[in-house]
């Protein structure tokens, strides 16, 4: 039988090899290791256990991803040749060994079994050097997974793999995106060991300074918040437990969707009002309907969030094919035209594209249709047509208070607020705040010429028109200067 026994070196020590794996490394002949630069190495030389270092990869490797391939397929090629080999790693083999992982994957399809002989992993050493909490508040996340070290504020993370400066530079402006420049973090250097080992506090941005970073070099990062989506999970279904609140236990989908709507426009009020902080709570108002709302179907064993997180994240991915796969789209027109042609493949079932969603006010309504419209090619070329169309349906309008039915008065209206909405469209005017932003302004100098009445003791309604466009032309003159 062909066999690749996975030995784990430890940390560092040498006195941490397990006697297990020190008597699997005297007993085979063909033995490899993934990197000479480890201080493990020192008692296989004591023993006169003689190894390959794979370090050759490494300097002839375009990226990590494909050196840590070649090593594994090296090592199943030896197998079949040699029939047992023994292939060891710093650590533990199952924590964080990217080629143990392929090879675990590869071997069996070449009718290769592995046997994978655990030990102690850098994590005990580290956590014991710098006294960590307990694994369900830890974070282990390799520091060639950049994309990765932003996604655990709320853990102590670890940040392994952290070869050299250049890599410490990566990671510190990575970090930087997220956390503050002088976030204090701990360089940790040879874990574990006796002699040599080396701790240093520091500020996030003097992370690529340090002289002696190399590939016994992790480095710690503290919490930046105390809470994470889960804890808000959490806190919700307490809120609709037996001895939760009983306003929360007693809402549903119907009764909660006035505050559905409610928290989204105070969303777009802070937007508005430009104010970091007001937003920063709206948007949690927000996700808290989110998380209300899948809390309750969780309880009537529809879907949960994590359901919702699930569909949320797969249409992403499945309606940006120029991001995630091999489809090009080079403007905002091209991705909106695959983005339909998609919702249409999805939902061949349906007789149409559009939707008519009453649920929406009738500027959003129309604003969304005529996207849809557009996006199939019905459109004005430019915005030369858009204009046309709304001059003539003024014309209409004009002609429909001539005749003086109002049905049709009310029809040619409509045509108007139509129209232009379709001119604000070819703009990239959003009508829906045009208006609301319209509206604050007719509000603000309406109160101006209601204050300036009340300071001369009289109403509105007494003063002159002449009177009152005078205050309000003021009121403008006021806004412009």
């Amino acid at each position: 039988m062909k066999v690749i026994y996975v030995v784990g070196l430890g940390p560092g020590d040498p006195k941490a090899l397990t006697l297990r794996a020190l008597s699997v490394l005297k007993h085979q002949r063909q033995i490899y290791v993934r990197t000479a630069q480890h201080p493990s190495l020192a008692l296989l030389a004591k023993h006169r256990i003689k190894y390959k270092a794979l370090d050759y990869f490494y300097r002839h490797g375009s990226s990590f991803e494909e050196t840590y391939r070649n090593i594994a397929f090296f090592v199943i090629n030896a197998a079949l040749n040699f029939g047992k080999v023994v292939y060891a790693v710093p650590g533990s083999p199952l924590f964080a060994e990217k080629t143990v992982e392929l090879i675990l994957q590869k071997a069996p399809l070449a009718g290769v079994k592995c046997c994978v002989l655990p030990s102690v992993s850098f994590l005990e050493a580290i956590s014991a050097d710098l006294c960590l909490p307990r694994e369900e508040k830890l974070q282990v996340v390799d520091a060639l997974q950049e994309d990765k070290l932003l996604d655990y504020p709320e853990k102590h993370l670890l940040i392994m793999q952290v070869y050299n400066r250049q890599i410490a530079s990566k990671v510190k402006l990575r970090l930087m995106e997220l956390y503050p420049d002088e976030q204090l973090v701990k360089v940790i250097r040879k874990a574990g060991m006796a002699k040599g080992k080396k701790i240093l506090e520091l500020p996030l941005y003097e992370l690529d300074r340090i002289p002696w970073i190399d590939h016994l070099t992790t480095v710690y990062v503290p919490p930046l918040t105390e809470y994470a989506m889960t804890d808000l999970l959490q806190v919700m279904r307490v809120l609709r437990s037996e001895n939760g609140c009983p306003w929360d236990k007693e809402q549903d989908h119907q009764s909660l969707k006035p505050y559905l709507l409610e928290e989204a426009y105070e969303v777009i009020g802070a937007i508005d009002s430009g104010n970091a902080e007001e937003l920063c709570e709206e948007l949690g108002d927000l996700l808290l309907q989110v998380v209300f709302h899948s809390e309750i179907a969780a309880e009537e064993k529809k879907f949960s969030f994590f359901d919702v997180i699930t569909a949320v994240t797969e249409k992403l991915i499945r309606r940006h094919p120029h991001v995630f796969a091999d489809t090009v789209a080079k403007t905002s027109q091209e991705v909106l035209h695959s983005w339909q042609q998609i919702k249409k493949a999805e939902k061949k079932e349906q007789d149409s594209l559009f939707k008519l969603e009453t649920y929406l006010p009738a500027l959003l309504r129309a604003q969304k249709l005529q996207r849809q419209a557009a996006s199939v090619g019905f459109d004005w070329p430019d915005i030369t047509g858009a204009w046309g169309k709304l001059q003539e349906e003024l014309k209409e309008l004009k002609d429909a208070y001539k005749s003086g039915l109002a049905a049709r008065i009310e029809e040619e209206l409509g045509d108007v607020l139509f129209a232009t909405v379709n001119v604000a469209r070819f703009l990239q005017v959003d009508a829906e705040q045009a208006l609301a932003a319209a509206v604050e302004k007719f509000y603000r100098r309406l109160r101006f010429v209601e204050a300036q009445a009340q300071r001369e003791g009289t109403e509105m309604s007494a003063q002159t028109l002449s009177k009152l466009d005078e205050w309000w032309d003021l009121a403008k003159k006021k806004e412009k200067s």
